[in-house]
């Protein structure tokens, strides 16, 4: 790969209000490969089976910061913000696993909510606690932690679900959040390369979506 890390790390409301947004040009979304892998941001984690992901547009000009997991398959695709987790699908309430990852921007975000503790998970070998909150009917379970990349940073993973879902879509969420791990992948710039990330290699079958 040659592209260069960007170092723009845009606000997760943002990306979070973008992915919900109505499609402008339809498309209907597409089955995700077995393995998501960011050599940019450092990550990687496997996905769940049979869902399916709304694709970047052709052309489209941004910044890696994530994707959205369907664990309900959208009825049309269409359109995406500047960073990648922002991604136009209709219906807004279908159920989905939202990843969002940047650089820690430190005293310049904003103080994180109250959680509401329902649970623990492992992620990035540490017990996290998983937050519930509400939004405009659903439930929201919520995960974050920090790792090191080339810079400091944080990923920040969301189920977002109806609660007749729950019991099905939270072990998805846990299986996910619990196969996440840090990985590292060589960047060139002319004849100079560095690397990107802590630990092995990210797995060459999987893919940025």
């Amino acid at each position: 790969m040659t592209r260069l890390p960007g170092l723009v790390a845009q606000s997760l409301a943002v990306c979070l209000a973008a992915a919900g947004a109505a499609p402008a040009t339809a498309e209907p979304p597409r089955r995700t490969p077995s393995q998501f892998a960011t050599g940019q941001h450092g990550l990687t984690f496997r996905v769940p089976r049979g869902t399916t992901y709304c694709p970047l547009p052709r052309g489209w000009i941004g910044s890696d910061h994530g994707t959205v997991i369907f664990l309900e398959r959208p009825r049309d695709c269409g359109g995406a913000g500047y960073p990648s987790s922002g991604r136009g699908f209709d219906p807004g309430n279908v159920a989905r696993i939202n990843v969002y990852y940047s650089y820690w921007m430190g005293e310049d975000e904003p103080p994180p909510a109250p959680c509401h503790q329902v649970a623990t998970v492992r992620m990035l070998r540490r017990m996290r606690p998983v937050c519930q909150s509400r939004e405009a009917g659903q439930i929201v379970w919520e995960v974050s932690a920090r790792y090191r990349a080339d810079l400091e940073s944080e990923a920040v993973l969301r189920l977002v679900t109806r609660p007749e879902r729950l019991s099905l879509d939270a072990p998805l969420f846990r299986a996910l959040v619990a196969s996440l791990r840090t990985c590292s992948e060589v960047w060139r710039n002319g004849r100079k390369s560095f690397v990107v990330g802590v630990g092995p290699r990210c797995p060459a079958a999987a893919k940025f979506f």
